[in-house]
């Protein structure tokens, strides 16, 4: 066998075919997969040139039916599942840019996807395992059925989602990211000879041991330097610095090492190669060992912030415990900055519990917004490096946040946000509920509720699947629109929310019935709606009003320098939302404004005015083609109706879609991985089941 060192253009360019054996899986690749991969893309697309990213091995075997003229096919022994991934958002680029770069896209498709010359299956530059070889077809061909429900599909679709959504609404640097995938992910090429087993080698490479952290080889790294001092070392400070933090625990350790040093465009993948960088410049065993020293005394306070109960100190407890109740690794570079300010002196626990607030108070605003967390991980990065050597005090990073386009939502945000955006979509499950329960615990309780004991979940009042009697009730508070749409538009608010643990009992039972398990509830906020008369857009709207005025007091907002920003479509949200709908399938304009938290007349309006994705599979509540509807190219004429059926989609005489075939408001934010870890909501819709 021979390895190298190479690139995906070394690998894709010139006359060679890529075969996936039989043996080898189906492609499978699911969203957590591909969002890592793209967040590795757009870190090397921010990352200063030459900074690669390794992105593993490949290893071939020359196929046996090759000939000495004609395409060279390789089989891929290992690896297909990121070549293909690769492929694929290679196609998903072209498709991007055909309409506005047509000759980028013919490059990428000469360069990357097809063997010009070839005939026949040889001309395509990967070939799939048989059960996938269809639908990579129908994308690299750009066939109507191209972006199914297959895997290639919805890889496919992720995507395309993710171009046509933009980083933070700006639009990419395409030829950048282009080339960060094809020069700048480093791949080992490992070549078997043609008398290799090559069955043999896919099952060596198949049971292979844990492979090694980045921790694991700094270790090593480390150990090497230190060829006398090793053994005190590795005793004093290595070993109870693992006894602290498990291995992944010091990985994103000696990563957020790297952060608090200033690198704010550090990866955890490159985390061995920057500080192996970095250590090169220390010159002796003694600046080897005080750097050990140092990350054990960080390893112990970064300890208190993965496990609160580790901090003794009551008030920096209850700071740290709400930061762990929210759930979210990115405050851990900033949560590091200000206990390590703590441990030195320079902020008092009060003034160290009050940073922790603001940061707190920064994500969960984010959140009720609906503002995308594609970018928090590196907006937080960069307010440490920014910090520098001043004290992170509340005032100071409550500065920083509300600078331009860091999008610190003020307080008329969150109030217009709480009425019109879908909470039960927004964020996590967990981070839903611990909304909720702060906005319980602002309730003046004589006696403080256990909450750990409850089990409480997440109850819509105003149930997902909404009963004849239940939309009888909203017709009488529906001008202008259907109780349907009117259901849509306010059954996943926050007004509509509350906590409960009798969702079993509760279900799609009607208002009178809820009113009365309601009114027997410890939680005040289920007792204030079992007060009410009626469960519509008045009260669900007043009573999101009431829980705004919490939640501005709960979480302190930006300073004056804060951009006033006013709540609006989330055009962003809704391009990956349409990119997400595969062809065959069909959704309504209601289903997409009850994603993006708007009204089915602005989505009508900007679909036919913006291109954008799969505009023609957005239909009319009963599937029929808006007779408003109009292509953004004023030059395409086509019916959209026999665009549809050639994607699959089946109308009945009366022209409407088959509803077999919509996906609803719940279809589409699973799809585009919101909502999907919803509490076991009592009437929760089957379809947003998950693995």
């Amino acid at each position: 066998m021979k390895a190298g060192e190479t690139t995906l253009k070394g690998l894709l360019q010139g006359e060679r075919q890529y075969l996936v054996p039989l043996y080898q899986r189906r492609y499978s690749w699911k969203r957590r997969h591909l969002e890592q991969l793209w967040n590795d893309l757009l870190s090397l697309v921010d990352a200063d040139l030459p900074v690669t990213h390794f992105l593993g091995s490949v290893v071939l075997a020359p196929n046996p039916a090759n000939t000495p003229a004609g395409v060279q096919s390789w089989l891929v022994v290992d690896g297909q599942q990121r070549l293909t991934s690769l492929s694929i958002l290679l196609c998903a680029i072209r498709d991007h840019v055909r309409d506005t770069d047509p000759e980028a896209a013919t490059r990428i498709d000469d360069l990357y996807l097809l063997n010009k010359w070839a005939k026949g299956l040889s001309k395509y530059t990967l070939l799939p395992t048989q059960a996938d070889r269809e639908a990579w077809i129908s994308l690299v061909e750009r066939k109507a059925d191209a972006g199914g429900d297959d895997a290639i599909g919805v890889a496919y679709r992720y995507f395309l989602g993710a171009l046509a959504a933009g980083d933070d609404g700006q639009p990419f640097d395409l030829e950048r990211l282009e080339q960060a995938i094809v020069a700048r992910l480093s791949i080992v090429e490992i070549a078997a000879h043609a008398d290799d087993n090559v069955y043999r080698i896919f099952e060596s490479l198949n049971h292979t041991g844990r492979r090694l952290t980045q921790a694991d080889l700094l270790r090593n790294y480390l150990f090497m330097r230190l060829p006398t001092r090793d053994e005190h070392v590795y005793q004093h400070q290595w070993v109870p610095l693992q006894e602290l933090l498990n291995d992944d625990e010091l990985t994103q350790l000696v990563w957020l090492d790297l952060v608090l040093r200033g690198d704010d465009r550090a990866t955890q993948e490159s985390t061995y190669q920057a500080q192996q960088q970095r250590l090169m410049n220390v010159a002796d065993e003694a600046g080897i060992e005080a750097w050990v020293e140092e990350l054990h005394r960080r390893a112990r306070l970064y300890a208190r912030i993965l496990r609160p109960e580790l901090e003794k100190d009551l008030v920096l407890r209850h700071a740290l415990d709400r930061l762990k109740r929210w759930g979210a690794a990115v405050v851990e570079p900033i949560a590091l900055l200000v206990m390590l300010a703590h441990e030195h002196g320079r902020l008092t626990v009060a003034e160290a519990a009050a940073s922790l607030r603001v940061v707190e108070s920064y994500l969960v605003r984010r959140m009720i917004a609906g503002i995308p967390t594609n970018n928090t991980n590196r907006l937080l990065m960069s307010i440490v490096k920014e910090l520098g050597d001043t004290a992170p005090t509340a005032a100071e990073i409550t500065r920083l946040l509300s600078g331009p386009r860091r999008r610190f939502p003020a307080d008329q945000l969150i109030r217009e946000a709480v009425l019109a955006n879908p909470f039960y979509w927004n964020g996590r499950g967990p981070q839903r509920t611990y909304v909720l329960r702060c906005i319980e615990e602002a309730y003046e309780h004589d006696e403080p509720l256990d909450f750990a004991k409850s089990k409480l979940t997440i109850e819509h009042v105003l149930p997902q699947s909404a009963t004849p009697e239940w939309l009888e009730m909203l017709a009488a508070d529906a001008p202008g629109e259907s109780p349907e749409e009117l259901h849509g538009s306010l059954v996943h608010t926050l007004g509509n929310l509350s906590l409960t643990a009798y969702n079993g009992k509760l279900a799609n039972d009607s208002f009178g019935v809820k009113k009365k398990i309601l009114a027997d509830s410890g939680l005040a906020m289920n007792r204030a709606i079992a007060d009410a008369d009626q469960w519509a857009r008045t009260e669900i709207h007043q009573r999101g009003r009431e829980m705004a005025d919490k939640i501005v007091q709960i979480w302190p907002g930006p300073d004056h320098s804060a951009v006033a920003e006013q709540v609006k479509p989330q055009w962003a949200l809704m391009t990956s939302v349409l990119a997400s709908i595969p062809a065959g399938r069909w959704t309504s304009y209601s289903d997409v404004a009850a994603v993006i938290g708007s009204h089915q007349v602005p989505v009508g309006t900007r679909l036919a005015t913006v291109a954008v994705p799969n505009a023609h599979r957005v239909l009319k509540l009963n599937g029929a083609v808006s007779a408003e509807f109009r292509w953004p190219d004023p030059q395409r004429t086509d019916d959209p109706r026999a665009v549809l059926e050639s994607e699959g989609v089946v109308f009945d005489a009366q022209g409407r879609a088959a509803k077999t075939q919509r996906m609803t408001a719940a279809d589409l934010a699973k799809a585009i991985g919101i909502g999907l870890d919803n509490d076991n909501d009592s009437d929760a819709d089957p379809s947003d089941n998950t693995e």
